[in-house]
């Protein structure tokens, strides 16, 4: 496939930018004031997951295997695909959040969304760590598998 490649850490700056990015719209929609602290801990989990996605769709050893995200973004997606499909699921995620509360579902209903979504981000972050994904830097090397 090619020359193994020395990764730095030049690309730490794109990726924190975009899950700051990320957090920044969410926090956008609505002030900081109107988020619960489940919303605010799933939209910080779900910028993680968006930083892994980042890291992981530059290296060519890794591919999307979320089998929605893989539909929506594909297996290499490019940076902005990733960052589209971040900042739509943060939307979308609050504004879940939102409808719940504002049209009086359930307290179980909504507990059920929030613990649910922040269970399965949760998951995906470890999961993504496990298989040596890093938010940050660089991910493990997969064996087999050169970087150019």
């Amino acid at each position: 496939m090619g020359y193994p490649q020395i990764r730095s850490l030049s690309g730490f700056g794109s990726h924190l930018r975009a899950a700051v990015a990320v957090a920044g719209c969410v926090l956008l929609l609505g002030g900081c004031q109107s988020m619960d602290r489940e919303e605010m801990t799933w939209q910080m989990l779900h910028a993680m997951d968006v930083a892994q996605t980042l890291n992981a769709a530059n290296d060519p050893c890794y591919k999307e295997d979320a089998w929605l995200t893989k539909r929506l973004i594909g297996e290499q997606p490019s940076d902005s695909e990733v960052l589209a499909w971040g900042v739509g699921t943060a939307v979308i995620h609050a504004w879940v959040s939102g409808s719940l509360e504002d049209r009086g579902a359930p307290r179980w209903v909504q507990k059920l969304w929030e613990l649910g979504t922040l269970g399965h981000t949760s998951y995906a972050i470890g999961s993504n760590h496990e298989a040596g994904v890093r938010p940050f830097g660089s991910n493990r090397e997969v064996g087999g598998c050169y970087r150019r």
